[in-house]
């Protein structure tokens, strides 16, 4: 499993970038505002701490 942005609900906290002890996501410009994206899915641990640290409940994990 690793963890999918919904970018319609993506305000660029960067929470998850900043809790994920795997480096899954890298910082982007994306729609003008600095994002989170998902560029190493492979390391993803499943521990759901991006998950849980979204303010606006955007990632999810899946398959």
């Amino acid at each position: 499993m690793h963890p999918v942005i919904d970018y319609e609900k993506c305000t660029g906290a960067l929470a998850c970038y900043e809790v994920c002890p795997a480096d899954v996501f890298e910082v982007k410009e994306k729609d003008e505002v600095k994002k989170a994206v998902v560029v190493r899915p492979e390391d993803c641990t499943e521990c759901e701490q991006c998950v849980d640290e979204c303010p606006v409940d955007a990632i999810e994990l899946v398959d």
